[in-house]
């Protein structure tokens, strides 16, 4: 069964799910955005409690750094593989149910009496975050009338903003208060709690059967699948960008820009509050002006890095493109995000939630790499002229996906 632009948050007629309210249902957005800054704090925090776990559990801080690894690794592994598995499961039940599981393996690390044992329920936490996240955009989707979906989804993504910008600085002050397992704790009994919300207090929502017609067609024939491999496509280069830059932005800064030490904590924080800016105006500009918006984000990223590689001696301009790079990550994922639920069909949405979150961990393990391999650590200038390449590629098949996406929702409103 296709979705039309109009019908793309509908729940089906055939399950006994609750007609999407034409008011924002601001309380069950606000429990899903914080199921997103909990996990993706969790993802992180290792960097941030490097010295504490690296002495307490007796291994060097290289060894920490894989707990950060593995998780990517196995997000990459498990998703799509999980996702199709719980496609027919009501999705109140699966978030639920991952955020419990979460719970548990993050308060498990919390009390590792070893190296392996942290790092098996690494695994576990981030194979249940995989599942959550190829999830928790298709079911917030089911709860939002069509005009509110870029607000809502944006409201739902500022969770992984905000786990930058406040949940990561506050959990490493905690654990340096109190202790790195203080601070894995407390994430874990927050995810507890939320997944006992979603349980008892959200709405059901189980996924239609694809239609005969459709099953038959079969699934490469979907009319979604064009757009969405585009989108794919763009995605990975996006996050390849984005994190061979991000990852030596302290040499960037202190070898190229030459600013003074004193500085860098304030340009990042300032960094990190263009973020939540580009995800408010996101949330808004998604449902005015979708693909356009979109476009110029894309344009935008790749300006960013264009201008640090070309004018890192004028810190005006360093501090500008820091401020458009913030800004643009910041409203690209509810952007995209939104994009794809309005063009997915219902056979394809799990998919296309569960593929972003794929696609971008694979970004995520590949961009340190390849920003080291260039040069980050005494050229970094050399590693956002890559970055801007990369970018206008992704832009590039991004114009693309937005092409196709059009011809996608005019075909289904035919």
């Amino acid at each position: 069964m296709t979705t039309s632009t109009a019908s793309v948050a509908l729940p089906p007629a055939s399950v006994a799910t609750p007609a999407p309210s034409a008011r924002l249902p601001l309380r069950s957005l606000l429990i899903l955005s914080f199921g997103v800054l909990v996990t993706v704090t969790a993802e992180s925090l290792p960097a941030g409690l490097m010295p504490e776990m690296s002495a307490d559990l007796g291994v060097s801080p290289m060894q920490i750094g894989l707990l950060i690894s593995i998780w990517a690794l196995t997000v990459i592994v498990t998703s799509i593989p999980l996702a199709k598995t719980v496609s027919r499961v009501d999705r109140r039940l699966v978030v639920g149910v991952s955020l419990g599981v979460f719970a548990l393996a993050t308060l498990a690390t919390a009390l590792a009496p070893t190296y392996g044992f942290a790092f098996a329920m690494r695994i576990a936490s981030a194979t249940a975050h995989g599942v959550f996240w190829a999830v928790v955009i298709v079911y917030a989707s089911s709860l939002l009338a069509p005009s509110h979906l870029g607000r809502g989804l944006a409201l739902v993504t500022a969770g992984g903003t905000a786990a930058t910008v406040a949940g990561l600085p506050a959990a490493t002050l905690l654990a340096q208060g109190l202790g790195w397992r203080a601070a894995f704790a407390a994430l874990g009994v927050i995810a507890l709690i939320l997944g006992v919300v979603v349980m008892r207090g959200m709405p059901r929502y189980v996924p239609e059967p694809a239609s005969a017609s459709a099953r038959t067609a079969g699934f490469w024939r979907d009319p979604s699948l064009p757009a969405l491999i585009a989108f794919g496509a763009s995605a990975i280069l996006i996050a390849v960008a984005q994190f061979a830059s991000f990852t030596y932005i302290r040499p960037y800064l202190d070898v190229s820009a030459s600013v003074d030490p004193a500085w860098v904590a304030g340009l990042l924080f300032a960094y990190g509050l263009a973020g939540m800016g580009g995800v408010v105006a996101a949330g808004f500009l998604a449902d005015r002006f979708p693909r356009s918006s979109l476009v110029a984000i894309l344009v935008a990223f790749a300006a960013a890095f264009a201008l640090l590689t070309l004018a890192a001696g004028v810190l005006a301009a360093v501090i500008g493109a820091l401020l458009v790079w913030g800004f643009a990550i910041g409203a690209l994922f509810p952007l995209l995000q939104t994009t794809l639920m309005r063009i997915a069909t219902e056979r394809t949405r799990t998919l296309a939630s569960a593929g972003i979150v794929v696609l971008f961990n694979v970004g995520i393990a590949a961009g340190p790499w390849l920003g080291g391999v260039v040069g980050g650590e005494t050229s970094p200038t050399v590693t956002t002229a890559v970055s801007a390449a990369a970018m206008v590629v992704a832009a590039g098949f991004g114009v693309l996906g937005v092409i196709l996406a059009g011809r996608r929702l005019a075909a289904a409103r035919d």
